[in-house]
């Protein structure tokens, strides 16, 4: 018995001058599937550095970062086998599963490895020659409890320029060890400039190292490599003139972001918020403290304000807004033109003295920050006493009840000598814009704008990294260091508010 349809349709054979025959009859079939990578020549180096120092992979985009890292990972896991036990991280999944498709590719055109396979569920490669890498996302440190009692033989990091601070990255590097004969545990980086880690990444390397020259980081308490790359350094990408187009067009045109982009270059203030009115050359004045020197100085033109935190640093500005228009050393200030004198900033500092700007100090106290305030008028040539105390704003936070005997932050401060006032409420978007008015007027001797001495290293260390809040454009991203941002948003938005303008007595704000 037959099955199946007698009308099926029988296949015409090709005729011996059949047009499309004899246009593909001599081309070669396309390749299917991926192929073996073959590394760049900036990435052959990259392979070439020795197993005893950590690496950072820093630069523009398009240049083969992410394959370099993957270049460097399976040359790793070929040569170490059963002794290697990495993990892969990046902050967000997307990210991780392209590195993913891109490691599963490469396996399959490596003879050494067949046989391996990806455990979805587990997010685990499991080799065939014994070695195991994990795959997980990483953006704070209780992001570390996966690798808990893990013995990491290898971490490499993609786009660490993405995690806010370096906590989790040491707590990763806790887990690094390896009792395997001839192998000393690596960590590896990619980073971009211009991205919400930037400023901890300029700060612990980039502003210390010169590429493919081996240097000691405190931070890690190990020497590391730079290698720095950018799209020219890639001559696999194809139509680099219209990639380029398209990367200046994402940058809005901003010459700074494109410096960072393009060029990878971390010497730009970048695409961050205030990247439009900044200009260090306008904004600093000497540190010459208080203008007690003038003979219009008054203590009622003193200013302070206060962000307090302690897991996060207290940041604690003495500030002097001009009544008219004066000299500052050699610079002519517009009347109304706000001077950040002095600071105390309260952050960790590494051994080498570094300072960790979004480390609090834990062991922060009341009566600490009060003698503080204290010292810095002493410092500068005025009594904390003769400072009005509608003059002395602080977050209202200060004054939340926080179950303490004490009373509030607020109490404890005023019961030893440094008390404040609660700077106005609102929403954050119009500080900051009032903030970068006074940047973008300062250097004009007709107009009030901000200035700030080299004494206020707070200032001039995080400001010019802040970028925008991901999904609110008006607003500064709060995981970054934004500590005397704050403190100086109080301050502005203060001087604004016509209720601090008054005497003691004379207003509704609450007072400590």
């Amino acid at each position: 018995m037959t099955t199946g349809s007698k009308y099926v349709r029988q296949r015409n054979p090709l005729k011996p001058d059949d047009r499309r025959l004899n246009i593909n009859k001599s081309k070669h079939p396309a390749p299917a599937g991926p192929k073996p990578l073959e590394p760049l020549p900036w990435q052959r180096g990259l392979l070439s550095i020795p197993d005893s120092y950590d690496v950072l992979l820093s630069g523009g985009r398009g240049g083969g970062k992410s394959t370099g890292l993957v270049l460097l990972l399976l040359r790793d896991v070929l040569r170490f086998g059963r002794g290697f036990c990495g993990a892969l991280v990046r902050r967000d999944l997307a990210g991780l599963r392209k590195l993913e498709r891109e490691i599963t590719d490469q396996i399959s055109v490596t003879p050494e490895l067949a046989g391996s396979h990806y455990l979805t569920g587990a997010k685990e490669f499991r080799f065939s020659n014994g070695a195991v890498l994990y795959l997980h996302y990483l953006k704070d440190e209780a992001s570390f409890n996966r690798f808990q009692g893990t013995d990491l033989s290898h971490v490499y990091v993609d786009e660490s320029g993405q995690i806010a601070e370096p906590g989790p990255l040491l707590r990763l590097r806790s887990s690094m060890r390896s009792t395997a004969t001839g192998l000393e545990p690596r960590m590896v980086l990619t980073c971009n400039p211009n991205n919400i880690g930037s400023y901890w990444h300029y700060e612990n390397f980039i502003r210390h190292m010169v590429p493919w020259q081996p240097i000691y980081i405190e931070l890690f308490q190990k020497e590391c490599v730079l290698v720095h790359s950018t799209l020219f350094d890639n001559i696999y990408l194809n139509n680099k003139d219209a990639y380029i187009s398209n990367l200046k067009a994402s940058c809005n045109f901003d010459d700074a972001k494109i410096q960072s982009e393009v060029y990878g270059s971390w010497g730009q203030v970048s695409g961050c918020f205030f990247s439009h009115v900044w200009s260090k050359e306008r904004m600093m004045v000497a540190a010459q403290g208080l203008p007690i020197w003038d003979a219009g100085f008054e203590p009622w033109n003193v200013w302070m304000s206060l962000d307090w935190g302690t897991r996060s640093p207290s940041a604690l500005l003495l500030a002097y807004k001009t009544p008219t228009q004066m000299w500052w050393q050699g610079k002519l200030l517009g009347a109304g033109s706000l001077v950040l004198v002095d600071e105390v900033y309260t952050c960790l500092s590494s051994p080498d003295g570094k300072r960790q700007w979004n480390h609090g100090d834990r062991e922060l106290t009341t009566s600490k920050l009060a003698k503080a305030a204290k010292e810095l008028c002493h410092n500068n040539n005025v009594d904390i006493e003769r400072i009005s105390k509608l003059h002395r704003v602080a977050d209202a936070a200060i004054g939340a009840v926080i179950g303490s005997d004490d009373g509030s932050i607020g109490a404890q401060l005023s019961r030893h000598g440094a008390g404040f006032v609660a700077a106005p409420k609102g929403r954050r978007p119009p500080g900051w814009q009032a903030i970068a008015r006074l940047m973008e007027a300062a250097g004009d001797p007709f107009h009030p704008g901000l200035y700030v001495t080299p004494k206020v290293e707070s200032f001039w260390a995080t400001v010019p990294g802040l970028t925008y809040a991901p999904h609110d454009p008006e607003d500064i991203d709060t995981t970054q260091p934004d500590h005397v941002g704050d403190s100086l948003r109080y301050l502005v938005m203060s001087m604004n508010d016509p209720r601090y303008s008054h005497r003691t007595g004379a207003t509704d704000v609450r007072v400590w």
